[in-house]
C-alpha cells in the first residue's frame, strides 16, 4: 500500500489533495495486479491516467498564474508521462507487459517524478516570494 511522506506534500493544499487521490488511484492498481486481474488493471491504470490529466490540467493553471518561467517544460513532462500511461494500458490489453511491477512503477517513476518537478516548482516560487520581500 503506497502512501505520501511529508517530504512528498508540496504545501498546496489543493495539489496535496489532488495527489492523495493519485495515490489512492495507485493502491487500486496494485489491488487489481495482485489480484492478476488484468481487465480491471487495465481499467484502473486508465482511470489513473484520466486522473493525472485533471491533475495537470489544474497544476498547470497555477503555473501559468504565478508565471513559472519553467512551465512548458513542466507541461511536456506531464505530457510524456500520459503517453507512457496510456502506453502501459495498451501494452498489458494486447500482452506485451504481465501485471508485475505496475503499481510500483506508477508510484515511484511517474508520480515520483512529478512530485519531484512539482518540488522544483515551489522551490522556485519561495524563492520568488522571499525576493519579493513577502
Amino acid at each position: 500500500m503506497y502512501s505520501l511522506t511529508p517530504s512528498m506534500l508540496t504545501g498546496v493544499s489543493q495539489l496535496d489533495a489532488e495527489h492523495q487521490d493519485l495515490v489512492l488511484a495507485i493502491n487500486l492498481i496494485e489491488e487489481a495486479e495482485h489480484r492478476h486481474a488484468v481487465p480491471d488493471l487495465i481499467k484502473r491504470l486508465i482511470a489513473f491516467k484520466d486522473e493525472m490529466a485533471l491533475h495537470f490540467r489544474h497544476e498547470e493553471t497555477y503555473l501559468d498564474l504565478l508565471r513559472y518561467p519553467a512551465r512548458d517544460a513542466h507541461a511536456k513532462h506531464h505530457a510524456e508521462t500520459l503517453v507512457a500511461l496510456a502506453r502501459m494500458a495498451e501494452e498489458l490489453d494486447d500482452g506485451r507487459l504481465e501485471p508485475g511491477d505496475i503499481a510500483a512503477a506508477c508510484f515511484n517513476e511517474l508520480l515520483g517524478t512529478v512530485l519531484m518537478m512539482d518540488m522544483r516548482f515551489l522551490n522556485w516560487h519561495a524563492e520568488q516570494k522571499r525576493r519579493a520581500g513577502k
